[in-house]
């Protein structure tokens, strides 16, 4: 349904009045009702291109924040793995052995029972020299390196071995206290990154958690030492930090834009590490196309993020709007003026419930409330404008494979009728989209660097997919077709309810020096990606896409540059055949 409306008053303007325009936009949306639904007339067709057109221009922009809010929560650093210290090796001894029928452990609370049967079980009923006793202490102390607990001591308290019980006693560490060596910048709130650590075991992998939470500011490069404690098995964990400026500004302009609404994008970026004390970050980013062609050709977006780690948890608040008008030639031959905007809030955590010396296991909530409108002519129309809220659960698991990095992601998509959304009625036709709808999601990206002839490469994969019984408003479905999906394609892409799309990299990076100057790199590398989509709707577009691309990437100092060239390599028959395009994108960081 098509209702006549206000358009906001912070959408893009016209440069001139449209009374023509509207008067004929007005007459075919109050034309409608009374159109053949078998026959598409000239006003269904100008009508159905205005939805297209505004659905393309907000899934342009959506695009680009998803990407942008990716970057804002992506750690400065990789997830931190140290490696445990191994036991120094047990050195055969000849000496008098003595006959022990049974071990008794003391001090044991952090290891489960089994694993101390099974250690005891194998020296129980043996005669047991000084090699064999070492062996069942290196055992032990094994057994607590394997699960992190780096401060267990194990020992043989005095005795009298003529009893024929060995007495073994555990002393299983605790942190006495924890220290911050940065200079007293306060570059590390303890209360946020090591809550509730002081008087607990002393485990590594509550030390990687806490430098991961410290230097996924990009100010921070954190390192840690352990100091013997005042009392046996207690430690002091000394965090060293030599924190840099705190904040940054990025400035970018690219060709990444769409063609309705400004292919020519500039963008500033400002980020703040630890604004409030608590190791927190927030950025802040706007785009516009550039030239800006007020109520013609013209986009512009902002979007604000905020995240704050808490020991094994990290919360994260996004909120963005944004805001497109453009001129298109309708079916009928008359040219048309849309324009819209769009807001989202986004409240997400996401906890590590899992983490050992290789595997990462986290799980993520998110609720995302947003709102679209899209206008002709100033004229509402509710066919492409809506209000949702939707619940997002996720669960990520990566861990080191074949030199390289693995993760994987599996996830579940959830309209809710909460926050005021758009309500599906009752006995819809399965044609209709779903505001209350389901979908899965799914994916997976593989990185791994190697050497070649003494030379730098790396390869990496990545997959991105979905799934719904249901039929999806434009929004929710995925989209293939684009640099940000399958490279080669500009003017044609297709959504579809399922689908998923594959991006695969080849790169080469070779650093270089100026005499005197900063350091910077050189990053040649090839492309290839495809994609497929499917609908619920019968006669709907959908099909695959294969693009490929050559670039190069050129970094000098705080200055990068890429750009490449991509081009499509195969799509499906009813489709025009795009040739190629030249993407680049400049940024300089302050």
């Amino acid at each position: 349904m098509y209702t006549t409306g206000s358009p906001d008053n912070g959408a893009p303007r016209f440069s001139a009045t449209r009374t023509r325009r509207k008067a004929l936009a007005l007459t075919l949306l109050l034309a409608l009702p009374w159109a053949g639904a078998a026959a598409q007339t000239p006003s269904q067709a100008d009508l159905d291109a205005a939805a297209r057109e505004a659905e393309a221009a907000q899934r342009d922009l959506r695009i680009r924040q998803q990407e942008q809010r990716r970057q804002d929560l992506q750690s400065a650093q990789p997830p931190t793995r140290l490696k445990a210290p191994e036991p120094e090796p047990v050195t055969p001894r000849e000496g008098p052995c003595r006959d022990i029928a049974s071990l008794q452990v003391e001090g044991v609370t952090l290891l489960e029972a089994p694993t101390v049967a099974q250690i005891t079980a194998r020296y129980a009923g043996r005669c047991l020299g000084v090699t064999e006793i070492e062996k069942l202490l290196s055992e032990f102390t094994l057994a607590y390196i394997e699960q992190g607990y780096v401060g267990a001591r194990v020992y043989l308290p005095q005795q009298d071995l003529s009893t024929g019980v060995l007495r073994v006693q555990v002393i299983e560490g605790r942190v006495q206290g924890l220290q911050v060596e940065d200079g007293e910048q306060g570059s590390i709130s303890l209360g946020n990154v090591a809550p509730g650590m002081v008087g607990e075991p002393l485990n590594l992998r509550d030390l990687e958690q806490t430098l991961d939470q410290i230097n996924r500011l990009a100010s921070n490069n954190a390192s840690f030492d352990i100091r013997p404690g005042e009392a046996p098995g207690d430690s002091v964990v000394v965090l060293n930090n030599a924190p840099s400026r705190a904040w940054r500004v990025l400035a970018s302009y690219d060709n990444h834009g769409s063609e309705s609404t400004g292919r020519k994008q500039a963008g500033l970026t400002v980020m703040v590490d630890n604004p409030l004390g608590f190791n927190d970050f927030i950025s802040l980013t706007h785009r516009r196309a550039a030239p800006y062609e007020s109520g013609e050709t013209a986009s512009h977006s902002t979007s604000l993020s905020y995240v704050l780690p808490y020991g094994y948890s990290t919360y994260n608040l996004s909120l963005s709007h944004s805001e497109y008008a453009s001129t298109f030639l309708a079916p009928s031959g008359v040219p048309l003026h849309s324009h819209g905007n769009s807001g989202a809030v986004t409240l997400g955590s996401d906890r590590v419930v899992y983490r050992d010396g290789r595997n990462l296991l986290r799980l993520r909530a998110g609720l995302t409330v947003k709102e679209s409108k899209n206008y002709l002519e100033d004229i509402l129309l509710e066919v492409s404008s809506r209000r949702l809220s939707i619940l997002d659960l996720d669960a990520d698991f990566s861990r080191p494979v074949a030199g390289g990095l693995f993760s994987l992601q599996l996830g579940f998509s959830h309209g809710l009728s909460s926050f005021s959304p758009l309500k599906d009625a009752e006995n819809l036709p399965d044609w209709a989209p779903r505001a209350q709808f389901s979908k899965f999601r799914y994916g997976f990206a593989y990185t791994r660097p190697f050497s070649l002839g003494g030379q730098n490469f790396s390869w990496s994969s990545s997959l991105v997919g979905q799934k719904s019984d249901d039929v999806l408003y434009g929004s929710e479905q995925i989209s293939i077709g684009g640099i940000y999906s399958v490279r080669g394609f500009t003017a044609n892409s297709l959504s579809g309810d399922d689908g998923f799309y594959l991006r695969n990299e080849l790169s080469h990076t070779r650093p270089y020096a100026i005499p005197n100057g900063p350091a910077g790199y050189l990053r040649p590398y090839l492309a290839l990606d495809t994609g497929q989509v499917r609908n619920r709707v019968d006669g709907v577009p959908e099909g695959s896409l294969t693009g490929a691309a050559v670039g190069l990437g050129i970094g000098l100092g705080p200055v990068t540059l890429d750009v490449f060239h991509a081009r499509p390599v195969s799509h499906p028959g009813y489709m025009e055949r795009e040739s190629g395009e030249t993407w680049f994108r400049l940024s300089a960081t302050l």
